[in-house]
């Protein structure tokens, strides 16, 4: 049995400062976000399919989605912060599968 899906995470980057909120009506502080989903197969081996980066208010939690250059986050921030596996996961499990194919095909 296969065992596949898909799931959605937010992964918090920074703080945004300051920022005219629309829900508020008023100044509020703004953090940065970036929300991907991803399939995978046992929980494990993933490839995101869909990557979006928010800026969000602290308070209400109203954001909106804006292009990652826009973000003027921490140098250390600019890293992609998604786990590996969760990533290239996917791309693992067909190479580990063809590398017991061809060793398979070695042997005989």
């Amino acid at each position: 049995m296969i065992f596949y899906g898909w799931k959605t995470k937010s992964i918090p980057l920074g703080e945004l400062g300051t920022q005219s909120c629309a829900r508020c009506g008023i100044a509020r502080p703004f953090r940065a976000f970036l929300k991907y989903s991803n399939f995978h197969l046992y929980w494990i081996f993933g490839v995101v399919t869909s990557r979006k980066y928010l800026a969000a208010c602290s308070v209400c939690s109203q954001g909106v989605i804006v292009d990652k250059n826009q973000l003027q986050l921490a140098p250390t921030a600019n890293e992609d912060p998604i786990p590996f596996m969760e990533k290239w996961g996917l791309g693992v499990f067909v190479a580990i599968i063809a590398l017991v194919v061809s060793a398979v095909a070695m042997h005989r």
